[in-house]
């Protein structure tokens, strides 16, 4: 007799069907996440949905620090979206999950692409674009990584600047050199019993960021650093 495996299903819409849940019922709403198969951690759906003085030091340093046409890659819920064009900023939210686009539409004054970032394509240069929560991660892979800051160069207005957070995962507690394979971490995702596909994150040391900023002719400047995180400014020279 065949055995029929359950379906899975994408990461992200997992953790959007969670958020909606939440916004639906007022009750909060818990997501488990694995990396590399062995370690658990629980996020709450309201974590996604995080007022600006729930935020970290450094995410409210990186929305001060946004001017002009903004660009907000990996927009999730609309945490940083939401905040920002509540101060009157220009903000385009680029979101590939179906589910978490449609929370971001219902941000009043949004502009939302439901795009994965490697396929968008548009003319439009912008004055800040936004990594937070390790952006650089959804280059996935150590090797993709130069064609994510490929394109967004391109992306760069000349007088712009990249907003960027990465985590480096040497020095984080739930580093464990035995079971991870240093930068590129494995995932899964449960809520309410359904699991999603492993999907892979890539959390880029300094080094390697600043190898790709020589490469592009781009400069770099550590404007926050605390433990693990760190935040940077990107620009042209």
């Amino acid at each position: 007799m065949e055995t029929k495996l359950p379906k899975l299903l994408p990461p992200n819409s997992l953790i959007s069907n969670a958020v909606s849940d939440f916004l639906n019922s007022k009750e909060e709403k818990f997501i488990k996440i694995w990396h590399n198969q062995l370690k658990e951690k629980s996020y709450s759906a309201s974590y996604f949905l995080r007022t600006y003085d729930k935020m970290p030091d450094y995410e409210q340093l990186a929305l001060s620090l946004c001017n002009g046409s903004i660009l907000d890659i990996g927009a999730g819920a609309g945490a940083h979206t939401s905040y920002l064009i509540s101060k009157k900023h220009d903000v385009t939210s680029l979101e590939s999950d179906t589910g978490f686009a449609e929370i971001l539409r219902q941000v009043k004054n949004s502009k939302v692409i439901q795009e994965d970032f490697f396929n968008y394509s548009t003319e439009e240069k912008f004055q800040t674009i936004l990594l937070l929560m390790n952006g650089l991660g959804i280059a996935q892979s150590a090797a993709r990584l130069p064609i994510m800051f490929d394109k967004l160069k391109s992306l760069l207005a000349d007088n712009g600047s990249i907003i960027v957070e990465i985590t480096d995962y040497k020095y984080s507690p739930e580093y464990d050199p035995s079971t991870m394979s240093d930068p590129e971490v494995t995932y899964r995702v449960m809520y309410k019993g359904s699991f999603s596909e492993e999907f892979l994150w890539l959390y880029p040391n300094l080094e390697m960021v600043s190898a790709e900023c020589k490469r592009l002719n781009l400069k770099h400047q550590l404007i926050y650093e605390e433990d693990e995180t760190l935040l940077l400014e990107i620009k042209k020279q």
